[in-house]
Order: C-alpha cells, then structure tokens, then sequence
C-alpha cells in the first residue's frame, strides 16, 4: 500500500467500509476502499464459507442466481447452513465481517464492489491487466487507486458483466455495452479489440434522480435561473444545454423537465438510459446500433421520426451528435418545444457545432435554440464543482450567419453566485406571440422564483415531492406556494 503523505479526504461508504483519498510520497492523489481486515483464520474460515456456498447455491459466473428481492436472505440461509456443516462458531463481529465479503464477492462486484457504492464516484475505469484502475471523485475528480486486476481477475470481471447485463461477448464480438441493474451504464471491451486484455468503464447514474431543489441547495444553480427557466420551458421556448464531458449536462437536463406540466407529454430519445422521471405522461425511446445484418439499427434519427408522428408536446434528446440534430430542428420548426445536450465547452463553440456537418442545422432554424445553458467544473475554493456559469438568449441570426445572443444570468467567481445580468428579451417574444402582459411575466417569475427558494429552504428535495408541487403550481399556483410555505406538501 501507498504510505500517506498528506490526507485530504476521508468518510465513510458503510457500516464496514471506509474510503481515504490522499497524497503519496510521489505526489500521486491516491483513492483507498479501507475494507474489514482479516486475520489468517479468519481467511481460511471465508474461504471455507465460499466453497460451501459456492457448491451448494446456484452461483454462475461469480453471480448469485437470484431474484435480486430475495438474494440477501438467500445469501444468510446459506452461510447458516454452511456454518453448521464446518462447526463454525462466530461471533457477531466476525460474522459481520464475513457477511461484508460474501455480499461483496456474490452478491456484489468484488475488490470493486466499494468503488460501485461509493455515492461520490462518477465513473471507474479499469484500462487493463496490470494497470491501477482510477476513479472520477466528484469532489477530487480523476484518482487513481490501489487495486490493480490480474488477467484472471480482469476475464472474471468480463464474464460477470455479460452475465449480469445478459448479453454475450467473444472474440466474434468483442464489445459490450448495456445496464447493470442498479442503473449504471458499462461499455466493456476485450481483445482482439482491446489488445491489452478487458477494459471497462463503468458510468454510474443516481438511482434516485437529482432535482432542481437538489441542484439549488449544492449551488449549481439560482432560483431565479430556475423560475426563469421554468417559464421559458412553459412557453414552448427550446433549451440546449452546453458543457464538457462530466460537467452535468444529463443531470439538469433530467432536472429541467421535472417542471414540464403534467398534462404534457415528453418523449425522450437516449443511447443509453440517463434520463430517470415521475412524469405519467413520458414516452421513453432507445437507440440500438447494430453489429448483425440480421439485426436492424435503430438510430436517433429514426426515433425522431417517429416521435414527429407521435404528438409529443415536449421532444427531448439526450444528446446532439450528428444528422438527429437536423430533424430535433425540424421538430422545433413544426411546434414541438424541447431540449437536449450538446458537448461544447463555449455556447458559441456549441453554435459552430449545429451549423457544421454533421449536424448541418440550417442557418434559419438556429434561432429555434431559444435558450443556453452553459454549465461547467468550477473550482470553488479547494473543491471542484458543478456550477450553470451562462444562461444566454438566442436571438436569431444576424448578417454574415452570426447569432445575436443576449446573456441573461452570469456567474460570478468570487462570489460564487449565478447573477442577473439583464432582463430577458425572450419575455418581450413571448407577451406579442402568446398575448399575455409584461407584468404577468414578470409577476409569475417572481412567484415560481419564491416557490423554488421555499421548497429548498423547506428541503422538499424528493423528486416526487417536487414534481407533485409543480403539478400541483400548473392547476392552483397560490394553493402551491401556500402548501410549500406550511410544509404540508
């Protein structure tokens, strides 16, 4: 083990598990899972335990089969009965500490498994044999760890993970890419297309979605960003969200669509599943890329299309790559309101992207982007993290195919905060197109503005609970914001 030159974080991941991120000697940031140590019988007594389970039980591939209810229980049953069988007697301690790894080895991922519980891990990459795997901390960001998997370990790890997600993969197809069931996405690749042996990255998702109450109280965004914003997706005005890998694109976009009234329906087309709603009314679409000809492709492409047949009131996509970018704008052309992603690190960087191939949206229909939300890493202090840093107007394009965009909120570095800037022009569109007064808007911002700063000081912060607010506010907004104000939601 790295000796610790500097400890800069430490907290616990479970009753049993611990982790310490710090420096080491060479002035690598290091990770470390302190797990429950084990004394040489102790080892010798798991190790037993195992064997008996693992004969006696229905295990496959280093997995437990079973429904995932009841596995725990199952689990208990057998190392009672395993225990009787080898007369060990164990105390509470150390039978705590036996359950920690059993669960870890067959009902969890292993020397992994503390990497897949930890909620401050984003991401796990393991690029080969041999190799550390590293860690995306979301306070720390890239760390690299102390486990490092052999061939054998790594082949496991292979067989596991195509047994858990329940898709083959050999040397005729050597890629895999699907869910694991608490909701993490694994792209997994072996030779001969990995040349060094397995690799994977394991992306995790919240299993409980973040909201933007959450996304108030950890001060990504402000509660006036938030009314406004609410009123623009209320008023059919497009939302494009811009920022670099990891900057958390997907989580406010999922946020965002929270406020989308009940009564409306949002299709929403992914590659992999991200995006995670409570909203009744939701059509969720997936593409399927194809390695058989036997087996058609299911592009975004042709899920727009069939989205554009489908009546939807709000269009989402999870993220803009290439020709779907045309028809997502031909969608918003014809009266579809929506919202999506794009990997850009500048709303002007994003801008060029839609114009040029392969995207190719027409000159004419840029200005359908009503709105930029441009949301990025910030260091804050000595912590990274995720702030909405520009939320710009669209304003169509001016001569020479330049867009006149028009900043509404800026943040500001050192005071940590998502400022208003100026007044949106959008207010002034939306009174001539839809025949409601300025002072309407500007009223109706005001309230959704305290209902949002009430439900973060109340801690409403479940997604049921806000989205029950929000449909609550699109039928009786004063009954909304008077519930909120008594905590009686």
């Amino acid at each position: 083990m790295a000796e610790v030159a500097k400890l800069l974080d430490e907290y616990e991941i479970s009753e049993y598990v611990h982790a310490m991120i710090f420096v080491d000697r060479q002035g690598f940031r290091i990770y470390r899972a302190v797990e429950p140590p084990l004394s040489e019988e102790e080892r010798a007594q798991l190790a037993r335990l195992k064997n008996a389970i693992q004969n006696v039980g229905d295990v496959k591939d280093g997995v437990l089969r079973l429904t995932r209810e009841g596995r725990r229980e199952y689990l208990e049953e057998l190392v009672r009965r395993a225990s009787e069988e080898f007369k060990l007697r164990l105390d509470e301690r150390t039978r705590g500490k036996m359950m920690y790894y059993l669960t870890r080895d067959l009902l969890g991922y292993g020397p992994l498994d503390p990497l897949f519980r930890d909620p401050y891990i984003e991401d796990i990459h393991m690029d080969g044999p041999g190799l550390p795997v590293y860690v995306w901390h979301s306070r720390w960001e890239s760390l690299k760890t102390e486990l490092v998997l052999s061939p054998a370990e790594a082949d496991a790890y292979a067989q596991k993970f195509s047994a858990v997600v329940g898709k083959p993969v050999s040397y005729a197809d050597p890629i895999l890419e699907g869910m694991l069931p608490e909701g993490f996405r694994i792209e997994l690749v072996i030779p001969p297309a990995s040349p060094r042996g397995p690799s994977f990255v394991v992306r995790k998702f919240f299993v409980e979605p973040i909201t933007l109450v959450d996304l108030v109280r950890m001060g990504t965004i402000s509660t006036a960003a938030v009314a406004y914003l609410w009123l623009m997706l209320d008023y059919g005005r497009n939302i494009i969200i811009v920022g670099p890998t990891g900057a958390g694109k997907t989580t406010l976009l999922n946020a965002l669509l929270y406020m989308v009234r009940p009564d409306a329906k949002i299709l929403t087309i992914e590659d992999t599943r991200e995006i995670n709603l409570v909203h009744d009314h939701w059509q969720a679409l997936l593409t399927r890329p194809s390695r058989s000809e036997a087996v058609r492709d299911v592009s975004a492409f042709d899920l727009l299309t069939v989205a554009m047949r489908s009546r939807p009131d709000y269009v989402v996509v999870g993220e803009v790559r290439g020709e779907e970018a045309y028809v997502l704008f031909q969608a918003f052309g014809s009266g579809h309101a929506g919202a999506t992603t794009i990997h850009a690190e500048t709303v002007e960087d994003a801008i060029r992207r839609l114009l040029s191939r392969p995207m190719s949206v027409p000159p004419m229909l840029l200005g359908l982007a009503h709105v930029f939300v441009r949301i990025a890493r910030v260091k804050v202090g000595d912590q990274v993290a995720r702030r909405v840093v520009e939320v710009v107007e669209n304003l169509g394009m001016a001569r020479g195919r330049r867009p006149r965009l028009h900043t509404v909120f800026r943040w500001s570095p050192e005071k940590d905060a998502l400022e208003q800037v100026d007044d949106s022009r959008h207010f002034e569109a939306i009174s001539r197109t839809r025949f409601v007064s300025m002072d309407y808007l500007r009223q109706e911002y005001e309230r959704r503005r305290r209902l949002v700063e009430l439900m973060a000081k109340q801690g409403f912060t479940s997604p049921y609970v806000v989205a029950r607010v929000f449909s609550l506010y699109a039928t009786d907004p004063d009954g909304a914001l008077k519930a909120v104000e008594e905590g009686k939601i």
